[in-house]
This record gives structure tokens, C-alpha cells and sequence, in this order.
């Protein structure tokens, strides 16, 4: 195996170990947020019914561990995705370096490696109704570009009105408007050159040709993944 294979691998174990924690992460921080707002309430609530309180554990110690143990556990969560978004800055880095080595070394780049038109990119919009799947998408990739949020369709090109965006990120099953209608009333209004990835967890099978002429560029799966969308801009570069 070459040290540029070696390297690739290296990067794609490293990459795929950060994507499989950055969900489950990302879903024990919010319900920790949710803990942290209720759990006091609750806890009061239940002290202060006499029906209830009878079945509390006794002891004041218990009761301030349950007390603080959200805030703890948001505190602790904090510092793992802070050293996970250095972590994600890191691997952008390494692969955008990677991938210029191999164009160098096959002769292919005339000077200009594959990822031209993803270093291009520096401002993104991603489209998605779920909760999680934004704070996914922010912690992949607001180490690296602009990106900015919407809910739905009508969000998105309400926001695409008032600022170019070089990316478009767009789930295909929102609730308002969804991501074929959403793209379809994209098109006239923003660049050729704007990307717009269509998410979807659903496969694409005999849809892709129609989505295609939508105005799609290409598609991901979810839950987004920094390999994956780096390894279609690179096409995308390869191809324009």
C-alpha cells in the first residue's frame, strides 16, 4: 500500500469515528438542555404533592445530584464537542491537503487541485426541519465556512432573497415546503453556480433523473457526514 493510500485510510477511520459519536452526542446534549429546564420543576412539583412525596428518595445529597446533574452533564458534553469540532477543523485540513497531493502526484491538476471548487465554497444554507440534523450540520461545518439555517422551504429562499449562498444544503421531506418544491423555486432566483445537495434517509433509486432536472446537483444521505460531502464537492470540482 502507498503512504498516499495509508494516508487516505488513516483520514476516512478517523473521519468515520467522528461522524458515528457526533450523533449520539448531539442527541445527549439535547435532552440534557431538556433536564436542565424541567427537572427542577419537577422535582419541586413532586416535593410539594402530598400524595407524591412519600415516594421520594429521602436524603438532601440525592436530591442535589439530581439537581445538578444536567448542568454537569451539558458542561461535560461542551468540552467533548469543543475538542471534536478541533478535531473536524484538523480533518478538513488534512484531506483538502491530501486530496492536492494526489491530483500533484497523477498528474492531473494543472496546478489547481480537485478541491478548487469545494475550497471555493465559503458560505452554506442548510435546509432541514429536524433539530438534530441542524445541529449536526453545525457542529461539521461552522469550523470551516459560513452557514446559516432554515426550517423549511419557504425559509430558505425567504433567506436566499436577502444572500448568495455558494451551498445549498436541502432535505427532500420538509413540512411548508418541501426540498423538490423549494429547489424548484430556487433556481430562477439564485446563481448557476450555486450547489444544491438534496438530503435525504430514503433511497433516490428511478427518482434521481427527475430530481435532477428539478435543479438538484447531487444528493447525501443523512445524518450528513464531512466525508461524504467533501468527496461529492470534489467530484463536482473534478467535473466542472
Amino acid at each position: 500500500m502507498s503512504d498516499i493510500q495509508t494516508e487516505q485510510k488513516n483520514i476516512e477511520s478517523v473521519e468515520t469515528l467522528f461522524h458515528d459519536i457526533a450523533t449520539p452526542l448531539l442527541v445527549a446534549k439535547m435532552k440534557a438542555e431538556l433536564l436542565a429546564d424541567h427537572l427542577p420543576l419537577i422535582i419541586k412539583a413532586l416535593e410539594e404533592s402530598p400524595e407524591l412525596c412519600h415516594s421520594l428518595p429521602a436524603g438532601e445529597k440525592l436530591r442535589e445530584a439530581l439537581m445538578a446533574a444536567p448542568e454537569i452533564m451539558l458542561s461535560n458534553l461542551k468540552v467533548v464537542q469543543r475538542k471534536i469540532n478541533l478535531l473536524s477543523a484538523s480533518l478538513v485540513h488534512q484531506t483538502n491537503n491530501f486530496s492536492a497531493h494526489e491530483l500533484e502526484s497523477d498528474g492531473s491538476s494543472g496546478g489547481s487541485g480537485a478541491s478548487v471548487r469545494s475550497a471555493a465554497i465559503k458560505t452554506i444554507l442548510l435546509v432541514d426541519d429536524e433539530p438534530v440534523h441542524r445541529d449536526i450540520g453545525e457542529r461539521l461545518l461552522t469550523p470551516n465556512y459560513e452557514v446559516d439555517f432554515a426550517k423549511n422551504g419557504l425559509e430558505a429562499i425567504s433567506m436566499c432573497e436577502q444572500k448568495h449562498y455558494d451551498l445549498i444544503l436541502m432535505d427532500l421531506h420538509m413540512p411548508k415546503m418541501n426540498g423538490e418544491q423549494a429547489t424548484i423555486a430556487l433556481r430562477p432566483r439564485i446563481s448557476n453556480e450555486t450547489i444544491i445537495i438534496g438530503l435525504t434517509s430514503l433511497p433516490i433509486g428511478v427518482n434521481r433523473s427527475g430530481l435532477l432536472a428539478m435543479g438538484f446537483t447531487d444528493f447525501l444521505e443523512k445524518p450528513l457526514s464531512l466525508k461524504s460531502l467533501q468527496k461529492l464537492l470534489r467530484t463536482h470540482s473534478l467535473n466542472a
